[in-house]
């Protein structure tokens, strides 16, 4: 129950205010968009809320629904420790994720969300992605298109909507894009005799969509990167924002930048949707991303 984004938060006491300024995951795309979207509710109103996939319950030992959550031995645990953190699946619905903060006493409770406020919202923002994934491969997948993909020694699972256009196929790029919003996933291969680095990526990711994208670039200051491994390779992966001047749009884009065997993959995903949400098909680029495979 719920949209993937959806957090629902209950407690005898709530503090909005602290949840969202400790547990909030922002994207910049280019705005600031938080991921999660809070709904905060009383305890006394749990039964009418506790179907949702993904819930936050905090508070102290005294409260009632803290006391019928945690069986004695996490009493006792919270009583030694002061404050305790679980992570509870399927308490009350099938697929729920049910995180519970527990206190010794109702004055310790802030002090407990800050200290595990980097934990709560990793889980959270696992949990968020793990849910865009499970919406994207409950659709059905458009065979057709990875069967045109397997040509080019590739394939990624998208759905349907999806076209290719292999215009710059004999320069080893080609790309995929989908409407409503636009989104576009390309791929690009070479031989690599470098070393590759985070300025290298920039100046080439740059190079590619000057050529094939009408000019877009990207904004370094908003563009982030970090070294991965990913199914065997290993590389970067750039987070940030593409811009294009004559078009006048721009929005964020992930771009993985992989090797193996002297030879350089590039896959990258992008996303153009002024005025509305994107961060949830935004990950959703990402999830088509990470379902890439060499052939």
């Amino acid at each position: 129950m719920g949209r993937s984004r959806d957090v629902v938060v209950i407690s005898s006491k709530i503090d909005s205010s602290v949840i969202v300024n400790n547990l909030q995951v922002y994207n910049y795309v280019p705005q600031k968009e938080g991921l999660f979207s809070f709904i905060f509710t009383p305890d006394t109103l749990i039964e009418q809320f506790n179907k949702y996939h993904t819930l936050i319950l905090y508070g102290a030992l005294q409260d009632d629904f803290i006391d019928i959550l945690l069986d004695s031995k996490a009493k006792e645990t919270t009583k030694t420790d002061t404050f305790t953190l679980f992570k509870l699946d399927d308490v009350w619905a099938k697929g729920q994720l049910v995180i519970v903060l527990a206190t010794s006493l109702p004055d310790y409770v802030q002090p407990a969300i800050s200290k595990y406020k980097n934990l709560i919202s990793k889980t959270l923002e696992e949990n968020y992605y793990a849910r865009i994934k499970e919406n994207h491969y409950n659709k059905a997948l458009d065979k057709k298109i990875n069967k045109t993909l397997k040509k080019f020694g590739i394939t990624f699972d998208v759905g349907q909507g999806w076209f290719i256009d292999s215009t710059y196929k004999d320069e080893n790029f080609i790309f995929i894009h989908s409407h409503f919003p636009d989104r576009s996933i390309f791929f690009y291969k070479k031989a690599m005799d470098e070393e590759l680095t985070s300025s290298f990526a920039l100046d080439k990711r740059d190079s590619l969509t000057k050529r094939y994208y009408n000019g877009d670039y990207l904004l370094r200051d908003l563009t982030s990167s970090e070294k991965i491994e990913f199914k065997g390779m290993t590389g970067l992966r750039m987070i940030g924002v593409w811009q294009n001047d004559s078009l006048v749009a721009g929005g964020p884009f992930i771009s993985y930048f992989l090797t193996k065997h002297d030879t350089l993959y590039v896959i990258d995903g992008m996303l153009f949707n002024p005025g509305e949400r994107k961060s949830d098909y935004f990950t959703n680029v990402e999830v088509i991303l990470n379902s890439f495979e060499i052939f």
